[in-house]
């Protein structure tokens, strides 16, 4: 009776030690998938970094509470991965990773079920994982694609269907067309239709096109198209580099014209920059370049910046404004981020655009006439946008220059303000040495 007594408890201690922590997987990511495949479960996957402070945070407030554990352990294949190191750059790759820690629920065959980044704690990260369940139970998209090929085609499935593979991180330009002529006229200007336009990727010859250029109707419902625009033109800029084609180029630049008309002519500049540069047209992509920072850079005005600011904020908030988002899914901490980012969207850009330039004719150009228009535009980054890396790019043109001098005290601003940002200062320390020493 003793040793039966003995067995029971060790056996609950087993137990109760293995209920206290989440089981991530110990072996590979393929491994990981057949675990899910043969179990039928949905899996999680944490991607973190050494160095990121919010990872260790969510490891130690969030996976050690047990009602986390329980519900981790009960419905998820757990994975957690390093991103830069093994296969975790590959991972990362192919799900998006954008920020760290970077969080990922998806279903057994890799079809994202909803993603979220950063730190949260205890009560939202709860949130998002019922949020994932749900996507998962709700219909598997093997099903829908079944009845699709099947030939099911009326406008309630499309709807759901598209919807369906949305919260999957899918491509449905294709299927929106299909939804629009499923539908009446009358209602292709309804919110439903402009909702789901407003979430989805767009062809460039087709009906939703032509719906996105009437932004007016989509104010009236308070929805904003931003998203899916800045998402179509990316792809489409990249296919235009992809197969060097300058007429899908200037056709998107034409739309974007359209769609966007307050960024749209800087960013236009930026994707010809990028064309000429990719197809090794040195003086089309310096003419370009220079024309991008004299016309739309330079001359901007701090109430232009903080109008275009103000437009851009705007625009974001409109769907959380008038109840077509819920900030609360998305957690305090996540879209308190979110608003700082996007109320100073406008001038983070404009910077970002300088130093890129500065820095593209730092590595590139050798003339001393166009170098120092790159001095001028790095210090105005700098006057937009102030960090340690636009203070870097600064410092290293004065020094390929000729002005030692300025350029060490440049240096020296670029480490001061990253220990104050309490940043990685490495590099800048390294080039502050070099440049001392004159070895740069």
């Amino acid at each position: 009776m003793k040793k039966i007594l003995t067995t029971i408890f060790l056996s609950f201690t087993i137990l109760s030690t293995q209920a206290q922590e989440i089981n991530f997987e110990k072996g590979s990511w393929q491994e990981t998938v057949a675990k899910a495949k043969a179990q039928n479960k949905p899996i999680f996957i944490d991607f973190f970094t050494t160095w990121c402070g919010p990872c260790k945070q969510l490891e130690q407030k969030v996976y050690s509470k047990p009602e986390v554990i329980q519900k981790m352990n009960a419905n998820f294949i757990n994975f957690k991965i390093d991103a830069e190191k093994g296969e975790g750059p590959n991972l990362a790759r192919k799900f998006e990773v954008s920020a760290y820690p970077f969080l990922v629920w998806a279903d057994k065959n890799q079809n994202v079920l909803l993603t979220d980044a950063g730190y949260m704690p205890v009560s939202e990260f709860l949130k998002s994982v019922d949020n994932a369940l749900n996507q998962y139970r709700e219909g598997r998209l093997e099903d829908y694609e079944t009845q699709y090929r099947a030939g099911k085609r009326d406008a309630n499935f499309l709807a759901d269907f598209i919807n369906k593979r949305h919260a999957m991180v899918m491509d449905n330009r294709e299927l929106v067309e299909q939804y629009l002529l499923a539908i009446p006229t009358a209602e292709q200007t309804s919110e439903k239709t402009l909702k789901l336009l407003s979430e989805n990727t767009f062809t460039l010859n087709g009906k939703a096109i032509e719906l996105l250029q009437n932004q007016a109707v989509f104010k009236k419902y308070g929805i904003s198209t931003l998203e899916s625009v800045a998402t179509t033109m990316m792809e489409y800029f990249r296919n235009a580099l992809r197969t060097k084609n300058i007429d899908l180029l200037e056709k998107l630049a034409g739309l974007n014209l359209k769609l966007n008309s307050i960024e749209a002519g800087r960013q236009n500049e930026r994707y010809r920059m990028e064309f000429y540069k990719s197809t090794n047209n040195t003086p089309k992509y310096i003419e370009t370049a220079q024309n991008l920072a004299d016309k739309y850079l330079m001359n901007v005005s701090k109430e232009e910046l903080n109008k275009q600011n103000l437009a851009h904020f705007q625009e974001f908030m409109l769907p959380y404004r008038t109840g077509k988002q819920d900030s609360l899914k998305i957690g305090k901490v996540r879209f308190d981020a979110m608003k700082k980012l996007h109320s100073r969207y406008a001038s983070i850009n404009f910077a970002s655009d300088l130093d890129g330039l500065a820095d593209e004719f730092y590595k590139n150009v050798s003339e001393k006439a166009v170098l120092q228009k790159a001095i001028m535009w790095s210090k105005r980054a700098n006057e937009i946008d102030e960090t340690p890396d636009y203070w870097n790019t600064y410092a290293h043109l004065l020094y390929k220059m000729g002005i030692r001098s300025e350029a060490i005290a440049a240096e020296e601003k670029a480490l001061n303000l990253a220990k104050t940002l309490k940043g990685l200062t490495f590099k800048y320390e390294e080039a502050l040495a070099k440049m001392k020493d004159g070895k740069l």
